[in-house]
């Protein structure tokens, strides 16, 4: 009679014994951190993400020592830690801005990596300290409390290798190290959509760039592009930070004919946004192309505002203006605001073109 008919359950070999799954640590207690990697560190897949309308950076990586790997997300707000986070699964470290966000997204080196990381830490550790200098109550009545983010960057400079934080004199206004921009890459071509951002319907054009243009040129293409002066002041804003013509467009500022755009935008949906005076502007890059000779204009639509138009409730009175142009009390709104022969939607390439050669 066979087991099974008298009711007992076959006895499987012992390499078959089934054994459930080792449930992975908890990472979400920092006191049981150091548990989780053992032995030297490897640093890899490491990224940065940011959003051009916000000053947040997400710096991820993917630690690993021996068999074990886990993801650490650093969140960056105001060029200071603002979370430090570890993830069972490498992977979710980097889903932090995916989720029904545009974002744009580069490689870091792991040497790049570190340096942002302590970059930010120093800022938080000063930030803290000068907190506690100039009102320490906040501390002292518990109406500030406390977070385990200072053992969290603490353990997290260990894995790294990084020095322990040293409290020397630093003013409260002191930049930190700027984002590390990704070398440049192989020159292409690339097809972007470019829109001014109050009126409605919109103003917009599509042109075709060079990806080895400086910001700097950029502008300059931009300038043809819409009319305007070349020497109006402008500033882009990017996820490696803002670039303008002297540096002093915003703080921590770089120069605009130091970096190509290239470098601070890469892949189809990656934005950035761009000021000229008070006028702002959105870019998207639509698609990677052949390498053009030079920039062209292959579409858009009504016409940029005039350069009497200092910022966007100066066209709204002028389009007001213009339907009623016979009145009496427009008369000098029109000639003021350049509205005599100014057709808001006529867009003529060819002339933009023509510009741009």
């Amino acid at each position: 009679m066979s087991p099974i008919s008298r009711g007992r359950k076959p006895k499987k070999p012992k390499n078959q014994l089934s054994r459930p799954p080792r449930p992975f640590p908890d990472v979400s207690r920092v006191e049981r951190w150091p548990k989780l990697l053992h032995g030297p560190i490897e640093l890899s897949d490491c990224a940065v993400q940011g959003q051009v309308d916000q000053d947040l950076v997400v710096l991820a990586a993917t630690l690993t020592a021996g068999k074990r790997s886990v993801g650490v997300e650093v969140v960056v707000n105001g060029r200071e830690v603002d979370v430090i986070e570890l993830h069972p699964d490498p992977a979710d470290a980097l889903g932090v801005l995916r989720g029904g966000f545009e974002v744009a997204e580069a490689p870091l080196t792991p040497e790049e990596f570190r340096s942002q990381v302590e970059a930010a830490l120093i800022v938080k550790a000063d930030s803290d300290a000068w907190l506690r200098k100039v009102a320490p109550q906040l501390f002292e009545l518990g109406s500030r409390p406390e977070s385990d983010l200072p053992q969290r960057a603490g353990q997290l400079r260990r894995w790294l290798g990084l020095p322990e934080y040293e409290p020397v004199p630093r003013s409260r206004g002191t930049d930190s190290l700027p984002l590390v921009l990704p070398p440049p890459g192989k020159a292409t071509g690339m097809r972007i959509a470019v829109a001014v951002e109050e009126p409605e319907p919109a103003i917009w054009r599509r042109l075709e760039v060079r990806t080895d243009l400086t910001l700097a040129a950029l502008h300059r293409t931009f300038a043809a592009v819409f009319g305007r002066d070349e020497q109006q002041d402008h500033r882009f804003e990017t996820a490696y930070g803002g670039f303008s013509a002297d540096g002093q467009g915003g703080e921590g500022d770089r120069l605009d004919d130091q970096v190509l755009l290239g470098q601070v935008v890469t892949a189809p949906g990656h934005r950035l946004a761009y000021e000229a005076e008070r006028w702002r502007h959105w870019i998207r890059v639509e698609q990677l192309v052949a390498l053009p000779e030079a920039p062209s204009c292959l579409d858009g639509e009504r016409a940029a505002p005039p350069p009497e138009c200092e910022d966007g409730q100066a066209y709204e009175m002028l389009l007001e203006a213009m339907r009623d142009s016979d009145a009496e009390e427009n008369e000098d709104l029109l000639e003021e605001l350049g509205g005599y022969g100014f057709d808001p939607e006529w867009f003529d390439r060819e002339g933009v073109n023509a510009r741009l050669g």
